[in-house]
């Protein structure tokens, strides 16, 4: 499973996106724009991937991929909102890496999908 060998980088990546928030003050949005806004209540860290792909609504799981998105770019020293066919991209790859298995937490394969596929770090 690529989650244990992305190894060291993989492992700061994941501390600094435990951190992400749930919460609409910290969302990579601003409080008029109510695309980024999370109404999710359960904490990125605790969240599992059958919540991603089942219990989450599109706005939920799409603020969630920005949110872990901004923060892995953050965490890798870039700024700034990703573009919206990034967070797209990025959205379905989640979806598609916790088809693997629903008791993954989201903040641990956002990291992964991060760090395989450079293209999201430019």
């Amino acid at each position: 499973m690529r989650i244990r060998i992305i190894g060291a980088a993989g492992a700061v990546l994941v501390l600094a996106l435990v951190g992400c928030s749930t919460s609409s003050d910290e969302s990579p949005g601003t409080a008029e724009d109510s695309k980024y806004q999370q109404t999710w209540s359960t904490p990125y860290r605790s969240t599992t991937c059958g919540d991603y792909l089942t219990a989450m609504d599109d706005h939920q799981r799409r603020v969630l991929a920005a949110d872990i998105l901004v923060g892995a770019r953050k965490a890798d020293g870039k700024g700034g909102l990703p573009a919206d066919a990034d967070v797209d991209r990025f959205e379905q790859d989640m979806a598609t890496a916790c088809e693997a298995i629903a008791t993954a937490k989201t903040t641990e394969i956002g990291a992964s999908v991060y760090l395989v596929d450079t293209s999201y770090g430019r």
